[in-house]
């Protein structure tokens, strides 16, 4: 359990997230011009640390990450990332050894169907491509020491060399026109490398061809592991704390800035804790695991030590923290409330209202809504969001994609007279991503709200899963997005650039004082 000091961009879309595992991410590289960070993604790539090469590329303006080339190697550099960390995964371990080939190949041609009638660009997911894409996958897995110690027999270097050879030179460009000649070619495949490598695990070969056939589409779309049984999360990530052990047991080792927990607790950094739940003699991430399995009538109970006075402290966490928090008037000016959505899920919008409610009471006349840092999440959340503060038959976003649900569909809001109509100001920044670039971009594109801070991340597409006939799915990006004004891809660009975030939302609060402020009245 490692702390970062903030979410880089690279955790601002949250699917990337969930491709690469869930280790905590490194500090960001704000403050880099985008030459030095294209320098610094080449020289990762040269070294072979393709997750510090990811992070450069993804700290990129959305400008930039949009040139072709770029392009290609910030996919390139996410494949090769999520390969690294799949082969690290012992939970991907035990799926591939225990999936009979016969499922996998089964899976792989459910799959080739599935990509090429459901993701956004046709073109781009014809089988012969999706193919490709999946034996270049299993090459680059052959020349992994890890795999290769992990998944083969004492296969002899110059063999392994060989068949990487037949494959980049002879299966790679075999004809794939459907689906059953996916799996059937697969099949072939398999076989072939049965005779030649004796895989251990058979079935990881061709695990990784149906991983790099979805991977080679972008740095989305991927071939997901069935989930586990639904059970408390075994760490409090969610919440924004990071937890870390030493010989003395759990301390704070990190709070994630404008969490719940920086919100609402006061948790510092290097806090010990001597108690989860009313459990002590907590060691390792396994027993703190064990302890939040077990919370408190819908509360994590922390129990801290107060140096110098052996005595405790206590901090309450809701098991589900709410995506809505911080709720305030802010000081000093008249009318104006603060609040933070973190991420978008079913309930943010029931969570929204009730919240800005809440401020009514107190007198509220303008609100300044923030979104910085927000990943997304629910897209529909989104949408649902933006509806709340627009008129009848406001644009909200449009969707392009193959399925008949997202073929040149346009959300429009039908919210009428129950419209909220106060004045808004959004604050954004680099890592404001997906459902919440929908919410910013339509309230900027109807003249709704004033946004403060930085350009938006730039995330532009929508992904869903796809059950396959086998064990697992595929997440799939199956629609662009494209907000009023143009495509969500370039990132929503505020009205007001201020990169300090202490200053953004000063300058926030200031120009929603503005906003509600009672205008003079015209004698003629």
């Amino acid at each position: 359990m490692t702390a970062p000091a903030t979410l880089r961009r690279f955790a601002a879309a949250a699917v990337l997230l969930a491709a690469l595992g869930s280790a905590a991410p490194a500090a960001p590289l704000s403050g880099s011009s985008p030459a030095q960070l294209r320098a610094r993604a080449a020289a990762a790539e040269r070294a072979g640390d393709w997750d510090a090469a990811l992070a450069a590329l993804l700290d990129l303006p959305a400008a930039d990450r949009a040139e072709p080339a770029t392009r290609d190697r910030l996919v390139n550099a996410a494949r090769r990332a999520t390969q690294a960390r799949r082969h690290r995964d012992p939970a991907f371990q035990q799926f591939v050894a225990a999936l009979p080939v016969r499922d996998a190949g089964q899976v792989f041609g459910d799959a080739v169907g599935k990509l090429a009638g459901a993701f956004a660009d046709p073109g781009r997911a014809t089988p012969q491509r999706l193919w490709a894409a999946g034996v270049e996958e299993l090459d680059r897995a052959l020349g992994s020491r890890a795999f290769v110690a992990l998944f083969l027999t004492d296969t002899a270097a110059l063999k392994i060399e060989s068949f990487r050879l037949a494959l980049r030179a002879d299966w790679a460009a075999r004809p794939v026109g459907d689906p059953r000649e996916a799996r059937a070619l697969l099949k072939g495949l398999i076989g072939a490398a049965q005779d030649e490598l004796a895989p251990r695990v058979p079935a990881a070969l061709a695990a990784e061809v149906l991983c790099g056939a979805c991977a080679g589409l972008d740095e989305y779309t991927a071939f997901l592991t069935p989930e586990p049984a639904a059970e408390q999360p075994a760490d409090l990530g969610g919440h924004g704390l990071f937890l870390g052990f030493d010989s003395d047991g759990p301390f704070v080792d990190g709070i994630a800035p404008g969490s719940w927990v920086a919100f609402h607790t006061q948790l510092h950094r290097g806090d010990r804790v001597a108690r989860v739940n009313g459990r002590s003699m907590i060691l390792t991430p396994m027993e703190l695991a064990d302890a939040l399995r077990n919370p408190d009538g819908g509360l994590h109970t922390l129990e801290l030590m107060v140096p110098g006075t052996g005595m405790l402290s206590e901090a309450r966490l809701p098991v589900v923290p709410p995506t809505v928090f911080g709720g305030r008037m802010v000081g000093g000016r008249d009318g104006v409330g603060y609040l933070r959505v973190a991420e978008f899920q079913p309930a943010t919008p029931r969570e929204l209202a009730e919240a800005i409610a809440g401020l009514k009471e107190q007198g509220l006349r303008a609100l300044v809504l923030d979104v910085r840092g927000n990943p997304g999440g629910s897209f529909l959340a989104g949408v649902e969001a933006a509806r709340r503060f627009l008129p009848a038959g406001a644009a909200i976003v449009t969707t392009h994609g193959q399925l008949p649900q997202v073929a040149g569909h346009t959300f429009s809001s039908a919210s009428g007279p129950a419209a909220l109509d106060l004045p808004l100001v959004l604050l954004v920044d680099g890592d404001t991503a997906s459902a919440a670039e929908v919410l910013a971009a339509a309230l900027r594109d109807n003249q709704r709200a004033v946004l403060v801070g930085t350009s938006t991340f730039g995330k532009g597409t929508l992904q869903f899963p796809l059950k396959l006939s086998g064990p697992g799915s595929v997440r799939v990006t199956i629609a662009r997005l494209v907000a009023p004004s143009g495509p969500l891809s370039a990132g929503v660009a505020p009205h007001l650039i201020e990169t300090d975030p202490h200053r953004q939302l000063e300058l926030a609060a200031d120009r929603a004082a503005e906003l509600s402020a009672p205008r003079p009245m015209l004698v003629p």
